[in-house]
């Protein structure tokens, strides 16, 4: 299959996101379809990256009622390299600069999203997981 062949599937969505979808198409001059695939492409190197152990760096950036416990930032400190926490409103805003074990990256991930209203997973490694 060359790179720019594509494989068609339908996908039923919420007559609300359908609206948004549709009002962002017409925002940027484009179809629907790209921004779904372009969607797809950050969701898939945001997550698929972690299915093979691997050194990793990135930047998680959550928004929360509350910083971090200390624990945690002690039980991980092999690989946060870098954290802070910045007061927004009610919440807090945190960046955790991490390099090290994927394997302890998705753990680290999965403990701060769990207790944070948004979590996102910026890899900055390259391992061309959308090319494969």
């Amino acid at each position: 299959m060359s790179g720019n062949s594509k494989k068609r599937f339908g996908v039923s969505v919420p007559y609300h996101v359908a609206e948004k979808l549709d009002n962002l198409a017409g925002l940027f001059h484009c179809d629907r379809s790209t921004i779904v695939s372009n969607a797809l492409n950050e969701y898939i190197h945001e997550n698929l990256h972690e299915d093979r152990e691997h050194k990793c760096r990135g930047v998680i950036v959550v928004y929360s009622q509350s910083p971090l416990p200390s624990s945690i930032i002690s039980r991980y400190s092999s690989v946060i390299t870098s954290y802070s926490v910045h007061r927004m409103g009610n919440g807090f805003i945190i960046v955790i600069i991490v390099e090290g074990s994927s394997k302890l990256i998705s753990e680290l991930r999965r403990l701060v999203s769990s207790g944070s209203k948004i979590q996102r997973y910026l890899p900055l490694d390259d391992l061309n997981v959308l090319s494969q």
